[in-house]
């Protein structure tokens, strides 16, 4: 049985058979025809292939500037859904010039929609505002369907974008009186997606069930490209309303496996989201360290920036990664008030305000209190129910499942380091052999000169009659009783302001000084003295692992900034563990563990 997607190829295959048959015979205006029709296959989000390239080499010969304006059209759409909008932005705006030249309203409209896909990321509100309003208005009067229905979607998208209930509902109407009208399937196929879509914010699942379904039967009967990616994201949507985690877990696995293979970072936040709901937190974990490892302002800011940053946020909060958290905050705040929808406004994913309520409780900060009144408050005035109970009954945080991590050599020259299926191979270095053994006795005081000789092959810390030496001089220990005493009247200010932030940067400043302290007196208070032999090793490790964390980096971000928080060095040195981010250390090469 032919099914839509090979409808769909053979649509795509008779269209280059046509183009290439116009550019032999140098008929421009044929290839112009065949051209502007190869974008309606392409998914959004996937490679769009050599489909940009044929759209411009049929809009560098075209003859008239009607055929011009609509390539220029043709080949922005076709760059924003192959996940390149930088490129679409200067073809948008000569299509707007060159329609405003002409002054055919049905040209006009296609630009307009071609300038809105193009300006569709999170700094461009205002001009998807009016340019959704200037496509409105030059549609209202055409008697063509398509437009009027491309019309609607753009005012419901940004009403939905602003939380504008009111237009929200006038243009669902819009697009169920459209259906009805036009009579087409493809029209009743969106109406009805953006019905189950409302439905699910507002909690309705019956009505959500219906018109999923419709919406299922109405693509397959058209053969809409975008198809799967509807139904899997509203499937995914009701999934975590009532907590099906069985579909959870499905749809997690299938969301992960198209944004890899797609390269779709968007899609592979939300399968970090989708485990995180499915109580799979090992998975959510690994997906977040791919994605953000490195700090979320690599995420680009396009369409689905928003959705991307919302989403591994989320999974930040929740596992503990506060320095991802931390940058969702940064990055998010600008758009408190703002909804976040995926591609194609096909599903409502909560307010941003929610997203930085989450972000900010989870780095114990006064602002959380602030954001979630603001969330709920949004919640509370478009009727998203189940959307407004998360907030007031939080759901329990995920349990913490241990990550497996590789440190141990794995050949004569090198070392596999980092999270099993993940490990990169590094070059001996002492550094590991200290961190291999620290990881081996969690919570033990390990002097750094036992510790030095824990490197074979490399040289340690050779013992010499050396001359002894304070370890902390008059002057040092001055400065260290000051500083505490302006910790203990900090301490006391971020009390009065519960700034729990701070409260934890006081509170782990005035251990590590008091164990200076500790450290450089004996009983009485009499300075202890030492080998210039211990003061060398102490030095020597400490180096060698600060050395070895950061080449740890280049390869594991996560993994560096993991060890940097637990292992601790100085005279002693020790690992203490985190509880909220467990680790199964594999410490031995799998010879040495049969």
């Amino acid at each position: 049985m032919e099914t839509a997607a090979d409808r769909t190829a053979a649509a795509r295959a008779a269209l280059l058979v046509a183009y290439y048959r116009a550019r032999d015979t140098g008929d421009a205006e044929l290839m112009a025809a065949a051209a502007l029709k190869l974008p309606s296959g392409l998914y959004f989000g996937t490679h769009p292939g050599q489909v940009p390239a044929l759209i411009h080499e049929a809009y560098t010969v075209a003859v008239t500037p009607a055929s011009r304006c609509r390539l220029a059209a043709a080949l922005a759409r076709a760059w924003v859904y192959g996940g390149d909008a930088r490129r679409a932005v200067t073809f948008a705006r000569e299509a707007v010039a060159l329609a405003d030249g002409l002054g055919d309203p049905e040209i006009t409209a296609d630009v307009l929609d071609a300038a809105l896909v193009a300006h569709w990321g999170p700094d461009d509100f205002a001009e998807r505002l009016s340019l959704s309003a200037r496509l409105a208005d030059t549609a209202a009067h055409l008697t063509e369907p398509g437009p009027r229905l491309t019309a609607h979607l753009w005012r419901l998208t940004t009403a939905w974008e602003c939380l504008d209930v009111v237009a929200v509902q006038r243009q669902l109407r819009a697009l169920d009186a459209l259906a009805e009208e036009s009579g087409l399937a493809r029209h009743a196929f969106f109406a009805a997606s953006r019905r189950a879509m409302h439905a699910l914010v507002i909690g309705d699942l019956d009505t959500a069930d219906r018109c999923i379904a419709s919406t299922r039967d109405l693509g397959t009967q058209v053969a809409e490209p975008d198809l799967e990616a509807v139904t899997h994201s509203l499937a995914a949507a009701r999934a975590q309303q009532v907590g099906d985690t069985e579909t959870l877990r499905e749809e997690a696995a299938a969301f992960e496996a198209y944004g890899a293979a797609e390269g779709v970072p968007s899609v592979s936040a939300e399968a970090a989201g989708l485990w995180l709901a499915a109580d799979e937190p090992d998975r959510a974990l690994r997906l977040l360290h791919q994605l953000a490892g490195a700090g979320l302002d690599a995420v680009v800011r396009d369409v689905d920036f928003l959705l991307t940053v919302t989403s591994l946020v989320e999974v930040a909060a929740a596992l503990h990664s506060q320095d991802i958290a931390a940058d969702g905050v940064r990055l998010l705040t600008p758009f408190a008030g703002r909804a976040v929808l995926n591609a194609g406004a096909v599903t409502f994913h909560g307010v941003v305000d929610d997203y930085l309520h989450k972000a900010e409780l989870a780095l114990g900060r006064p602002d959380a209190a602030r954001w979630r009144h603001d969330a709920t408050s949004s919640y509370q005035r478009i009727g998203a129910t189940w959307w407004r109970d998360r907030l007031t009954t939080p759901a329990p945080a995920p349990s913490a499942r241990p990550i497996a991590v590789h440190l141990h050599p794995d050949s004569e020259d090198g070392w596999l380091v980092g999270r099993d299926g993940a490990a990169s191979v590094m070059p001996d270095l002492k550094g590991l052999h200290y961190l291999r053994e620290l990881l081996r006795n969690p919570g033990i005081e390990v002097s750094a000169l036992d510790l030095s000789g824990a490197a074979p092959g490399h040289a340690g810390i050779a013992v010499t009659e050396a001359d002894t030496g304070e370890i902390a001089d008059q002057q040092a220990l001055a400065a260290y009783h000051r500083r505490l005493r302006d910790i203990d009247a900090e301490l006391d200010e971020a009390e009065s302001w519960t700034d729990q932030g701070r409260l934890d940067q006081l509170r782990l400043e005035r251990e590590a000084l008091l164990a200076e302290v500790r450290s450089a007196t004996g009983l009485g208070g009499r300075h202890r003295r030492f080998t210039s032999t211990q003061e060398r090793a102490r030095v020597a490790v400490r180096k060698a692992i600060a050395s070895t964390l950061d080449r740890i980096d280049h390869h594991d971000t996560s993994l560096a900034r993991l060890l940097r928080n637990t292992i601790h060095t100085g005279a002693s040195c020790h690992y203490d563990p985190d509880p909220t981010r467990p680790v199964t250390w594999l410490l031995d090469t799998p010879e040495a563990e049969s």
